[in-house]
């Protein structure tokens, strides 16, 4: 997905005429939400949902000054999602917060994703949760009681799944990596 960036003087189409041929499908969109506002029965959250796809369609087919900018490698939403989930790795993080920390759509939250790191955002959180166990795991000076704590701290309630995720990433039981370093 894009942003969408408007210049500050405000949206300004480049032609004053368009032919018909060259509005790519607005006349059937525009016959369809006409026979919609014309219907019987008119939602109002439908009306309003057609009004979007109206500006969507005439912001992409008709020359103007708006571009969208690409959700890039500087994209500053996807370092403040990845900082918030790196601070609250020990809670549950749904992807509605994190959505709406970002300013976007769930769909647009897992495009971001799967372009930046190649992966859904759940299976990034369960991953940092999995480095974060490893690297306590691994810390000769931590204070480790059990392995058990350690895992319903990051929330991983299931211990059979948490120990074939951590084998699968790790190459070993946590048992052994916490035996090998303490």
């Amino acid at each position: 997905d894009n942003q969408w960036r408007a210049p500050g003087e405000g949206i300004r189409f480049t032609a004053s005429r368009y032919e018909l041929k060259q509005l790519d499908g607005i006349e059937s969109l525009l016959g369809l939400i006409c026979q919609e506002a014309e219907a019987e029965h008119c939602v109002p959250q439908l009306q309003d949902q057609y009004s979007r796809i109206i500006a969507s369609k005439l912001l992409c087919t008709l020359a103007n000054n708006i571009y969208r900018e690409p959700l890039s490698e500087s994209c500053p939403s996807f370092g403040r999602i990845t900082d918030y989930i790196d601070e609250h790795l020990k809670h549950d993080i749904s992807i509605e917060q994190l959505a709406q920390l970002a300013n976007m759509s769930a769909r647009s939250l897992y495009t971001l994703f799967e372009r930046k790191v190649g992966t859904t955002p759940k299976s990034y959180i369960r991953q940092r949760k999995l480095e974060q166990i490893h690297g306590r795991l691994s810390d000769p000076s931590a204070k480790v009681r059990n392995i058990t704590e350690i895992a319903m701290d990051y929330g991983f309630l299931h211990l059979g799944r948490f120990s074939e995720s951590y084998k699968s990433t790790f190459g070993d039981l946590p048992s052994d990596t916490l035996r090998k370093h303490h």
